[in-house]
């Protein structure tokens, strides 16, 4: 099976080697970090130490991280801690917000040589894998040189459960070198037991977002007040943030930002689209609108101040951006993508709106709903849901209120996963 997989997978690599050229060259992505990624230029480790290697894919599961990340420096101080991501977005975050760490590294491609160079070079303790990140010659290199993998956060989207499905063998070998899971949800865990994973080792943990450091005064960074500034934002000024937009989905948010302004031209609309490559393209489209809008990186250099736009063209500035909505709109959720994360503008205590695509976060979703804590829309009804926050205060607020009571009543994973990997780090 192994032998069979590293063949398919070199394949498509060297099939695919172009395009991904193509893509380095002109996004300056991926040629960084390629040689790392095939086990060379690793950063010095301290040899005497074994640590947890933690692997974040990218920027959400590095959110993920962070609470359980600051629980081990607290009740393991001494224990080292490698922290790796596979996206440019995610590594760039992980240095940001988990800078303690002994190290950050981007995760090996699945060659068994690749992973063999990074397992000899860290000589991990145990590997943290957070939510669903399954390779299989990566597991079955850590199984043959005694290497605990445990599985945080564990979640299968309708989608990733499909396609597990159909690859039921490999999926149930893979699970079998997993020593741990502990998952978000009961629907989450049914979901692993269906695939092969073992009763014994399966726990419901919950969900480690919800344990993530809820903003403070530290939020209002002085970035902050310049873009106030050079929005025109004012305490009563309306300001909706549309988080993690994907490719198709701009339209529908410039259009409802035209009709919201028909009735309310004072509202200022902060957007942030997923994925850095495509931050010119938005600008492009914002501008066949004939929308004037500010760049967050053009911010002091541009003309358009009090513009009713900000393109949002930075990395890590989303969550304390949310400090300043009224209302927070979900991208990824009004195409069909699966949606984003709702917990961050959650934790701001603001009202939420997200589309009718939230199967990525269906359980998120589904609690906010019946707490009356968002409401959900269609691209088509997103004007009407937006003005009717905007123009009701008190509802706004309340529904932010209900929002921020959510998270808390539904913390505590992260002491509870802690309890679980302890007997792997001792």
């Amino acid at each position: 099976m192994y032998l069979v997989y590293s063949l398919i997978l070199a394949a498509g690599a060297l099939l695919a080697s172009p395009y991904w050229l193509y893509k380095g060259l002109r996004e300056r992505k991926y040629l960084g970090n390629f040689r790392q990624r095939l086990g060379w230029h690793l950063p010095a480790v301290d040899s005497s130490r074994r640590p947890l290697w933690i692997h974040a894919v990218s920027v959400g599961e590095v959110l993920a991280a962070k609470p359980l990340f600051l629980a081990l420096r607290k009740n393991c101080p001494h224990l080292p801690v490698i922290v790796s991501t596979v996206t440019i977005t995610g590594h760039a975050l992980a240095r940001k917000t988990l800078s303690e760490a002994d190290a950050i590294v981007y995760f090996p491609f699945d060659f068994s040589f690749s992973v063999r160079r990074f397992l000899r070079h860290i000589r991990p303790l145990a590997v943290l894998l957070l939510e669903t990140e399954l390779w299989p010659n990566f597991l079955r290199l850590c199984r043959k040189t005694h290497t605990p993998v445990l599985l945080a956060n564990g979640r299968i989207s309708d989608k990733s459960f499909r396609r597990y499905q159909r690859i039921r063998k490999i999926t149930t070998r893979m699970l079998a070198d997993v020593n741990l899971l502990c998952v978000q949800t009961p629907e989450d865990g049914e979901r692993f037991l269906a695939l092969g994973a073992g009763a014994e080792k399966t726990h419901v943990s919950g969900n480690l977002k919800f344990d993530s450091p809820l903003p403070t005064a530290e939020s209002e960074s002085h970035w902050l007040g310049t873009v106030r500034d050079a929005l025109g934002i004012t305490p009563q000024t309306p300001v909706v943030v549309i988080g993690s937009s994907m490719k198709g989905e701009e339209s529908v948010f410039l259009d409802a930002l035209r009709a919201v302004r028909e009735s309310l031209p004072e509202t200022r609309f902060i957007l942030a689209p997923r994925h850095p490559e495509r931050f010119d393209e938005v600008a492009d489209l914002i501008r066949r609108y004939s929308i004037p809008f500010l760049r967050r990186t053009k911010i002091g250099t541009d003309s358009n101040t009090g513009a009713p736009l900000l393109l949002l063209d930075t990395i890590g500035e989303l969550r304390s951006t949310y400090v300043l909505a009224s209302i927070a709109v979900i991208g990824g959720s009004f195409l069909p993508f699966g949606g984003h994360n709702p917990l961050e503008p959650a934790a701001c205590g603001k009202a939420i709106i997200f589309g009718p695509h939230m199967s990525n976060f269906r359980d998120l979703a589904g609690i906010f709903l019946k707490a009356h804590a968002a409401r959900q829309a269609t691209p088509e009804t997103l004007p009407s849901a937006l003005l009717a926050l905007l123009q009701d205060d008190a509802a706004r607020r309340a529904m932010g209120e209900r929002a921020l009571s959510a998270i808390r009543v539904n913390q505590g994973a992260t002491a509870k996963t802690l309890e679980l990997i302890r007997p792997f780090i001792p």
